[in-house]
């Protein structure tokens, strides 16, 4: 009861603060000007912190560098409730010290990519494509903005719309839509459009395009070989298409090196020529644009400290930079742009040109609390259910005619979840991977259903006979680049994400379809 009380209380005065930026009698550029230079370049930054409560590091950011933006990591979560109430107390200690509310910014992409653990989570770009069906995935980027916004962020560092490289496996896996513009373009929008009416500010990333890169710019720093040309007309499109339908998002720029573009060869972050002439002047996109996080090797620069980069990063044309580890390095980010602000070096012009479209988004996007229990609010978000549809129409799309009616079906998987939520619907011989022994147990069997979920089942998959393959329908939760010949099989379905129902959807799609795509013997009719 205390807690629920003190929430209470925490939510009032929120949403008084709040309320009393929203609905300010002064303009945007009367804020800024009452804004002291150190707070004014405060917003101009995203910081990541340790802990999952507002401890000393987090405090120390929020009063002494006036960031206007966080965003939470896996490590800051505990608990849905605690992850609540931590953005909600940041969110008040960022309007007592600025007057104006904090982006607070995720990482939830769904796929491998989820920073908010639910059950079932949301599945991978590559899975929602897979529905061909917009309307599901805007419902998908709705119920997961409805989840965000209960929770107190209101910026998701997603979609990615990168374009994939069909040829082999990029960077980027299953966080692509497709290797295809179109479906991207479909998609991207789709699941955008289902943020922003949940509230949610949607980041398309990682610009240029990431798609066809081997290297992780995590580590070092990539370099596409493309042209203005074939940029403009492949990857770009994604980003033209949200522009098109009038979305407002802002724009993820990526540590990638476009050498045959701007031959200075700094990545896009620090690319004026990309993010201004390409980005800012060709697209005409006037949305925020902010730096994936600087202390990345991709980002680091011959000689450049990171003070330094961050300038840089600003002189280019992004709006926020994004510092996410260490307070001691945050401070010299900060410190370095307000020096270059009070030289002269950024003008104010510069500066409040990102300001006003900070300000502008966070009027649109801050969050406005509701009073009632968490768990009431969870419990009207349909999650289960919109997430569920998902993969049921993946099936439909992937295996349209595949029945397994009067078939003997042995099920193979790592997962007992798997195997046991299959059994759910009838007789099946459940075969627990873990004690593999050989590919003689099938015999008997017409049809073997079998759940690739990774690098241990690929390879006993591969080792099966081209015999055995032939009666296999390989249900593929796995990457969409595991299992080499798909002729050789029954039938391959790619779903690329995991579902805890996923062996009840794959059994039930299976055994309702009418249709066999091999009918059986007279003899088997006989059995």
């Amino acid at each position: 009861m205390r807690i629920l009380i003190f929430l209470s209380l925490v939510f009032s005065a929120l949403v008084s603060t709040a309320n009393d930026f929203a609905n300010s009698p002064l303009s945007i550029d009367e804020m800024i000007e009452k804004m002291p230079i150190e707070k004014q370049v405060g917003q101009l930054f995203i910081f990541g912190f340790t802990g999952s409560h507002i401890n000393h590091s987090l405090k120390r950011q929020l009063d002494t560098l006036y960031p206007g933006s966080v965003i939470v990591f896996g490590r800051n979560i505990k608990s849905l409730t605690q992850i609540m109430k931590l953005n909600n107390e940041a969110q008040k200690t960022s309007l007592k010290n600025t007057k104006i509310p904090l982006l607070i910014a995720v990482d939830q992409e769904g796929g491998k990519v989820i920073r908010i653990k639910t059950s079932p989570s949301l599945p991978s770009a590559r899975t929602l494509a897979l529905t061909d069906n917009e309307s599901l995935v805007q419902d998908a980027g709705y119920v997961t903005g409805q989840l965000l916004s209960t929770l107190g962020f209101n910026m998701n560092l997603a979609p990615v719309v990168d374009i994939s490289n069909a040829s082999y496996t990029d960077f980027l896996g299953n966080r692509s839509f497709s290797h295809q513009k179109e479906i991207v373009n479909k998609m991207s929008t789709a699941f955008s459009k289902g943020l922003i009416d949940a509230g949610i500010l949607p980041t398309a990333k990682h610009f240029p395009g990431h798609g066809g890169v081997q290297t992780d710019s995590h580590l070092a720093t990539p370099y596409k070989q493309i042209t203005l040309t074939e940029l403009l007309f492949n990857d770009l499109a994604p980003y033209k298409e949200m522009q098109r339908n009038k979305i407002p998002f802002a724009i993820m720029a990526s540590h990638i090196s476009y050498p045959l573009i701007d031959t200075s060869k700094r990545p896009a972050t620090f690319s004026s020529l990309l993010l201004k002439n390409v980005l800012r002047n060709g697209l005409g996109f006037d949305g925020i644009i902010l730096t994936d996080d600087i202390q990345m090797d991709g980002a680091k620069i011959k000689n450049l400290s990171v003070g330094e980069r961050a300038v840089q990063a600003v002189l280019a044309g992004n709006d926020i930079v994004m510092v996410g580890w260490s307070y001691r390095v945050q401070k010299l980010a900060v410190n370095a742009v307000i020096k270059a602000v009070k030289s002269g070096r950024i003008s104010k012009k510069r500066l409040h040109s990102s300001l006003r479209r900070i300000l502008q988004y966070k009027m649109q996007f801050y969050k406005k609390n509701q009073l009632s229990p968490l768990k009431k609010q969870l419990a009207q978000i349909p999650l289960k259910e919109t997430y569920g549809k998902i993969f049921k129409q993946v099936l439909k799309k992937q295996a349209p005619s595949l029945s397994l009616i009067g078939d003997r079906v042995d099920v193979y998987s790592f997962s007992w979840r798997f195997l046991s939520s299959y059994k759910k619907t009838g007789k099946s011989h459940l075969r627990h991977l873990k004690s593999f022994k050989g590919w003689g147990r099938s015999k008997k069997a017409d049809t073997i259903v079998y759940h690739l979920s990774g690098s241990s089942s690929e390879k006993l998959l591969r080792k099966a006979p081209n015999n055995v393959k032939s009666k296999i329908v390989v249900v593929n939760s796995s990457s969409h680049l595991r299992i080499g010949d798909e002729s050789l099989y029954k039938k391959v379905i790619n779903i690329h994400s995991y579902h805890p129902n996923l062996g009840l959807f794959t059994a039930q799609h299976l055994l309702s379809n009418k249709t066999p795509v091999r009918q059986p013997t007279s003899l088997e009719n006989g059995i």
